[in-house]
């Protein structure tokens, strides 16, 4: 059966380990250790201003996006309704047109749809 074997020296590796690990935790805490109270509040200010400046920034700029934006999108609106009324204007000519040409052709409100085409319905008249 297998038993640990422990070798039995004085602890002087686990008093090291200790004394780094303080010394490690002493210089950790003291990098971050607070600052007084007033150049605390200098560093708040001014970081907090940096942001408000890119803050700023970043508004003009999505501001000046959308303007743009919309701008192109009433130059759109107005091509799109120039060519809608114009075409509109376009058919009802032609079609004012068609009319015209159909009732002189046929007579007033008569029009024949190719009856002379249509398939016998095998039905003789009597």
């Amino acid at each position: 059966m297998y038993e640990p074997q422990y070798d039995e020296d004085s602890g002087g590796g686990f008093l090291f380990g200790l004394l780094c690990g303080t010394a490690l935790g002493a210089a950790v805490g003291l990098m971050f250790a607070p600052r007084a109270g007033s150049e605390l509040r200098q560093t708040l200010y001014e970081s907090t201003g940096d942001i408000r400046k890119k803050a700023t920034d970043a508004y003009g700029q999505a501001t000046e996006q959308v303007t743009n934006v919309v701008a192109k999108g009433r130059q759109a609106m107005d091509r799109g309704a120039e060519a809608f009324d114009s075409a509109r204007q376009s058919a009802a000519g032609q079609g004012s047109d068609a009319l015209g040409q159909g009732r002189q052709g046929q007579g007033a409100g008569t029009a024949d749809f190719g009856s002379a085409n249509r398939p016998n319905s095998g039905v003789q008249p009597s």
